[in-house]
């Protein structure tokens, strides 16, 4: 009885929950308001959320309870996930190895096997485990804390030393896809470099008036670039599920990519690489958006930050419905002058028309931090959190986290992974660090955060909800059907939107992970 008076009383307070009913149609949808509160499936339903929530309560200090948990929960998207640092050393290795590539003995970088008295073929890793373990260590975070240099130094020096064994991106994207079906994941938004930027870099004559600059690579055959580039990522994309098992589950896992470019680059390479990537988010399917990336403290990302904002504002122009995501933020005080900590987030959101925003750990030293993030909350800037990457990388963690400020500024929050690969973790790690280190983040804002990664993606098409962020009503087109069940009323809008339709599957798996929890708390915790 108390139970049920709580959950009366909660349907009384909440927003009519038009996707609530078990039936593929909502029973009374079309009688008073009443009529649904009083619906048997939707009482059903919030009674399961309820006892989901309570669980989720109860074992919310224990970190073990919790990665099972959530190891079992659909997490909805990856987005902010770097390609090449997703992949586990092991894998790579193994990669490396089936290529016969070499490394230097004196830093264990990767390159072709020349005889040299001062390269090991890696296959030689497998027949030596002290040599196997030590290639795991210097091309990730695996017992970084041993080492005689900082956790950013580490991270950002592996990618030097094992890039020469990702040459087989089809391979990367399979591991990558198997792995994400494992963590319940269903979407995986992909940075990588466009293959053929190095030959962009080569077109044209630098001019500081960009407008020229493009005209000339342009001219110079950029287009065509983009049309080989989209082509490459096409056929790639494609063999990366013909690598898979026919029963792998990786297969069912959607992936898109955003094109990136390194801050570190001189700035005509910077630009060129750009208006590259534009093009190819542009023309591409499967390239949804574009990033800048590589460390943000460097001398030249600092110098040119506000050229490449700049550098991005016009090609926005002309390319208004390519999508953009910003690292910026990725900062931390001594790391570097006080002066860069005071305006990068705010420039990526004012000039960058960033429309997330790749960790934002600094927000708090800029300058207007308010202003920003009352414009971010405002205009659904979201913020992509990391925890395991801002801790091994920035020492920034718990109560020194801007997280729970981005929380209380109504900032859409999106978890993410990062590298998972060069740090170890994966999505799940993020969610138990987030629950267990903020006691304020309820089960609904758990919630949240999983629609978040798929709500703001750059998935292209509409969503399934009315109003953005806001996931208690369902776009009229939907409106008398449950999100997850098969609905003729809702197939037409879900066939022409890739978002609803991601969305759409997120729901019923919800549903169907909240049922398996309700049951399994319910029946003494046995199953039975």
């Amino acid at each position: 009885m108390k139970t049920l008076c709580i959950i009366l009383a909660a349907l009384i307070c909440l927003p009519i929950l038009a996707f609530a009913a078990d039936d593929s149609k909502v029973t009374g949808s079309d009688n008073s308001s009443l009529d649904f509160i009083l619906d048997q499936s939707t009482i059903d339903y919030l009674a399961r959320e309820s006892e989901v929530s309570n669980f989720f309560q109860g074992i919310r200090n224990n970190p073990e309870e919790l990665r099972a948990f959530f190891l079992s929960m659909p997490k909805g998207g990856d987005i902010h996930n770097h390609l090449t640092g997703a992949v586990y050393a092991e894998d790579l290795i193994d990669a490396a190895s089936s290529e016969r590539l070499c490394i230097y003995s004196n830093n264990y970088t990767v390159t072709k096997c020349t005889g040299s008295q001062n390269t090991i073929p890696l296959s030689q890793a497998y027949r030596n485990e002290q040599f196997y373990n030590s290639i795991v260590d210097t091309w990730s975070m695996k017992n970084s804390e041993l080492l005689n240099v900082s956790g950013h130094d580490q991270f950002f020096s592996t990618f030097g030393r094992f890039g020469g064994a990702t040459k087989n991106t089809s391979l990367m994207v399979a591991e990558l896809r198997s792995r994400a079906a494992i963590d319940n994941i269903e979407y995986l938004e992909l940075m990588t470099g466009v293959n053929t930027s190095s030959k962009a870099s080569s077109l044209g004559n630098w001019s500081e008036n960009l407008s020229h600059y493009y005209d000339d690579l342009i001219k110079g055959g950029l287009r065509e670039l983009a049309e080989e580039a989209s082509i490459n990522l096409r056929e790639t994309d494609a063999k990366s599920i013909e690598i898979l098992d026919a029963g792998d589950p990786g297969r069912n896992v959607t992936v898109k990519y955003l094109c990136t470019v390194s801050r570190i680059k001189p700035k005509k390479e910077v630009f060129a690489q750009l208006a590259l990537a534009f093009e190819v988010a542009n023309i591409s399917p499967l390239a949804v958006g574009i990033n800048i990336l590589s460390a943000e403290d460097n001398r030249t990302a600092r110098e040119d930050y506000s050229l490449h904002m700049k550098m991005i504002d016009f090609l926005h122009g002309k390319y208004p419905n390519v999508k953009i995501a910003l690292h910026a933020g990725e900062l931390e005080q001594g790391l570097v002058p006080p002066e860069d900590l005071r305006s990068h987030i705010q420039e990526a959101v004012e000039v960058g028309h960033a429309s997330r925003i790749g960790h934002g750990v600094d927000i708090m030293r800029e300058t207007n931090s308010q202003k920003t993030l009352s414009e971010m909350g405002k205009n659904k800037v979201a913020v992509e959190i990391m925890p395991v990457s801002n801790k091994e990388i920035l020492g920034v963690s718990g109560e020194d986290h801007p997280f729970p400020i981005y929380l209380s500024r109504g900032v859409p929050i999106v978890l993410a992974s990062d590298d998972p690969g060069v740090l170890r973790t994966d999505l799940t790690e993020q969610f138990v660090i987030i629950a267990s280190d903020y006691p304020q983040v309820s089960y609904s804002d758990i919630k949240t955060f999983a629609r978040n990664s798929l709500e703001y993606s750059f998935l292209r098409g509409d969503g399934i909800w009315a109003i953005s962020g806001n996931y208690s009503q369902i776009r009229k087109e939907c409106a008398g059907c449950r999100p997850g069940t098969g609905c003729e009323e809702c197939k037409a809008f879900l066939d022409k939107n890739e978002k609803a339709r991601a969305e759409w599957r997120l729901e019923g798996d919800l549903a169907a992970f909240e049922r398996g929890v309700y049951n399994w708390t319910t029946l003494g915790g046995n199953g039975n």
